[in-house]
């Protein structure tokens, strides 16, 4: 039996247009999925948010939307470990275009055999990543470093875990967080090219004018806090390149998508 999968849509209750669009999308699949309705504030009861904390690993505040989105995510991911209603996550933002077809459960077996706990299923940005292999014609790669965004993830519920016990204090926006595998030993895997895209759409969580407002002292920690991590960061994709080799030998195949996968998934 394959893993289960729950889907949660992030949105805000107000948000009608892209709630019709992700229903439309949604609605008409046997996948199990629902939506959280998103936070206007910090509302999440086990995140804590200190300004001056922030601004010595960050460089700068965070806006009452980021930091609502923080308090989301954090939040599904905290209801999703409680409940254990499945044993992997899938977290959408509602500005997505999902590829249904995507065999979605298959692919929750493939990362729980082989030990991928944190998937991301898009990316704002190109970064650097390792090849390992394919999932179907999709390679399946390892980010070496973050490439931003929390439109679309998996996680199982170890991951959910380690991941809310190394937020428990706002210190970056999430993206950024979950993506910090030299703090949450957790290595960012990724499918290429993504199931997941962003819609062309306006923001709602514009970035502010200026991404660095420390100075003095303040700028001075900051400026060691990311050497630090730096530092952490490319210890950490040292070690990680045993375990690169070590997925690799599992032979990861190139394999076309066949007309018989297709219909297989679409039969009742």
């Amino acid at each position: 039996m394959n893993p289960s999968v729950k889907i949660v849509v992030l949105s805000l209750p107000t948000a009608t247009a892209r709630r019709s669009q992700m229903s439309a999308m949604l609605g008409n699949t046997s996948l199990d999925w629902q939506y959280f309705d998103a936070h206007a504030s910090l509302m999440c009861p086990n995140l804590h948010y200190d300004g001056a904390e922030l601004r010595r690993h960050f460089g700068r505040n965070l806006s009452p939307p980021e930091i609502a989105v923080c308090s989301s995510h954090a939040a599904i991911l905290q209801e999703f470990v409680d409940r254990n209603q499945a044993d992997y996550i899938l977290v959408l933002e509602d500005d997505v275009i999902f590829d249904t077809d995507f065999p979605l459960d298959q692919f929750c077996a493939f990362c729980a055999s082989n030990g991928l706990e944190y998937v991301r299923l898009f990316g704002k940005h190109y970064a650097k990543a390792v090849h390992l292999g394919f999932f179907y014609d999709r390679s399946i790669v390892r980010f070496t470093t973050s490439p931003a965004g929390a439109q679309a993830y998996l996680m199982s519920r170890m991951a959910a875990r380690r991941f809310l016990d190394s937020y428990q204090s706002i210190r970056a926006t999430v993206d950024l967080a979950m993506d910090s595998f030299w703090i949450t030993q957790l290595p960012i895997y990724s499918i290429f090219p993504y199931p997941i895209i962003e819609r062309f759409s306006p923001t709602s969580i514009p970035m502010p004018p200026h991404t660095v407002e420390v100075r003095g002292l303040e700028h001075a920690i900051w400026q060691g806090a990311r050497v630090v991590n730096k530092a952490k960061k490319i210890l950490t994709n040292a070690k990680l390149r045993k375990s690169d080799e070590s997925l690799r030998q599992r032979h990861w195949q190139f394999r076309q998508v066949g007309r018989v996968d297709v219909e297989q998934r679409r039969d009742p």
